[in-house]
């Protein structure tokens, strides 16, 4: 159930209990052949599946416009906000969701460039309002050891409006993808300390501009990108972002064990609402 689409005492009686989930993703561009708004797309996509596989207990707050895309600034169409504007507007949304009484946040993350500011939100959120329980997820990290046998190309593969990537909106929104304007992007790192791809972090950090690494704004192989690609990694993420959340709050509404819905649910049909 979507926060926006409920009244104010529709909100009210809900269980304190209910899970909230934040959608975050970005937009930024992706190459020439998605939409600058894929992560959020995605992240939204996921949160709604997500939803739907709970029995609609769960609470979607209104994912972010925009969020840390500096590296991408080179490239037209992206939005950004700095690392600690990004941090002040998520936990203000957590806080303003904390004073209605709600006490469990799932941040869903779509976005790489959220990650390193994510570990610090988590951080403040305990700090700064210890009665909340967050947890911040990367979907891409959370289901990586499931998610690599899915990858065909050779490195890199998965980065940024690649295989993984392009796949996903090719499921979830076949009409936004060019596929006439498909192109692999992407130079390696010169050693193998600075590898890391969209499953894995690397043994070092290194912050590039991202017009340094790809010229087309592509980092991977979006040439071995399908629809059923796409299908079978909702068909792996969704189930494992489920079972932490379940795990964690075991008694929160939906998490019992007795609603589950496939992964390619249409969340606007009936057997999908709440």
């Amino acid at each position: 159930m979507k926060w926006t689409e409920l009244t104010s005492p529709s909100l009210g009686a809900l269980s304190h209990g209910t899970i909230c989930v934040l959608p975050l993703g970005a937009t930024e561009q992706h190459g020439p052949h998605l939409p600058v708004g894929a992560d959020q797309l995605i992240a939204d996509a996921l949160a709604e599946r997500l939803d739907a596989a709970c029995g609609g207990k769960l609470l979607l707050l209104p994912g972010l416009p925009a969020t840390c895309s500096e590296h991408h600034m080179a490239f037209p169409g992206t939005l950004t906000l700095d690392h600690e504007t990004c941090a002040r507007v998520v936990m203000q949304l957590i806080q303003s969701a904390a004073r209605h009484g709600f006490r469990r946040f799932f941040v869903l993350n779509a976005h790489g460039g959220n990650m390193a500011i994510g570990g610090v939100i988590a951080e403040q959120v305990a700090k700064l309002l210890p009665e909340v329980d967050a947890v911040f997820g990367t979907w891409f990290r959370m289901a990586s050891e499931a998610l690599r046998p899915l990858v065909e190309g050779a490195y890199p593969a998965v980065g940024h409006a690649c295989e993984f990537e392009t796949s996903l909106i090719m499921a979830l929104r076949g009409e936004l993808v060019n596929e006439s304007a498909i192109a692999d992007g992407g130079t390696p790192p010169d050693s193998n300390l600075l590898r890391f791809d969209l499953l894995s972090g690397g043994p070092t950090v290194r912050a590039v501009p991202f017009d340094r690494i790809t010229t087309n704004g592509v980092w991977g192989k979006p040439s071995l990108a399908t629809a059923k690609k796409g299908t079978a990694i909702l068909e792996i993420v969704l189930p494992a972002i489920r079972r932490l959340l379940q795990a964690h709050w075991p008694d929160a509404p939906g998490l019992d064990g007795r609603s589950e819905t496939p992964a390619n649910c249409d969340t606007g049909g009936a057997a999908c609402t709440r």
